[in-house]
């Protein structure tokens, strides 16, 4: 472990995960150590940065599980063209196909996430990056943490049209840590959704401006609870909560949610109803009249 302390500064280590197309980008929190719920979802973040050359750099990638003694390969990666890598899942045996890649090499981002978490994958995991051809890029250790299961994953429903809120509550080392920054991603490409930092006032603003998405909790009490408004179909997923702590070291609590949202039933009302009250009031009125006059009519009769 001193040996990798003191590989580890020469590497920049800044942390991103990209979206799902080549100009879209966004900054994922560092991480040494990132704790996740049993039977959810963890994304492991990892970036690089080439060293300094003349030629075209060629990276190529390899995660490991072990017990910093011997290692167990479970994904590789490596450089096809701009924008694609080629991976190769390692440990089909141990891994079951849990592992998979979702940076981007040719950013020097290497991240990978872990899914359907159980209690074999708690330890260290290390991302080795190297480049074909030239000096090797140190390797960086996330200590992955998973907790006891709280039954299910949680599954949030929700109607077309309406508000939902999606829970996401956590808890830090000490009452005097804490959070950073509260980052939502969903799990269809593991994409960015909303970044709440906190403001000099003591309030949550989103990054990037988001109106759709509040952050209705209180990250200062263990809950960064968000709310989505104007639901739409498509917005059924899988969720990622991601609080980032910093301490001694810098943490991440993970929270994995399913939303499933409903289409808005439709009604179908009498021809009556649909018309306005003013104009109702008047039908209402002349029926009546009618109904009288036919009835004095017959009385003559």
């Amino acid at each position: 472990m001193r040996l990798l302390s003191t590989w580890l500064p020469t590497v920049l280590l800044l942390v991103s995960v990209h979206g799902n197309t080549a100009t879209h980008t966004w900054h994922f929190p560092p991480a040494d150590e990132v704790s996740a719920m049993e039977g959810g979802s963890a994304v492991l973040p990892c970036t690089f940065t080439p060293l300094a050359t003349d030629r075209t750099i060629k990276p190529e990638l390899s995660w490991f599980k072990g017990d910093l003694q011997g290692y167990n390969a479970i994904i590789t990666c490596r450089f096809t063209a701009a924008f694609h890598s080629l991976c190769d899942g390692v440990g089909h045996e141990a891994g079951g196909g849990r592992f998979r890649f979702i940076g981007n090499l040719s950013r020097g981002d290497a991240s990978i996430v872990v899914e359907r978490l159980g209690q074999k994958d708690n330890g260290p995991f290390i991302c080795n990056v190297k480049d074909v051809g030239g000096p090797p890029l140190l390797p960086k250790v996330i200590r992955l943490t998973v907790r006891a299961p709280r039954g299910n994953v949680s599954v949030v429903t929700g109607t077309e049209g309406a508000s939902t809120t999606l829970p996401c509550v956590f808890s830090t080392p000490l009452p005097s840590h804490m959070p950073r920054t509260v980052t939502w991603m969903r799990k269809d490409l593991y994409r960015h959704i909303v970044t709440f930092t906190p403001q000099a006032d003591g309030s949550w603003a989103a990054e990037n401006g988001a109106t759709r998405i509040e952050l209705v909790g209180d990250p200062k009490r263990g809950n960064a609870s968000t709310r989505i408004k104007q639901l739409s179909v498509e917005d059924s997923d899988g969720y990622l909560c991601v609080v980032q702590i910093v301490t001694s070291t810098c943490h991440l609590f993970q929270c994995e949610i399913q939303l499933q949202v409903a289409t808005a039933p439709q009604f179908s009302y009498p021809l009556i109803l649909c018309i306005p009250l003013g104009v109702k009031s008047l039908v209402l009125l002349v029926m009546g009249f009618i109904l009288i006059r036919d009835k004095t009519r017959m009385s003559r009769e």
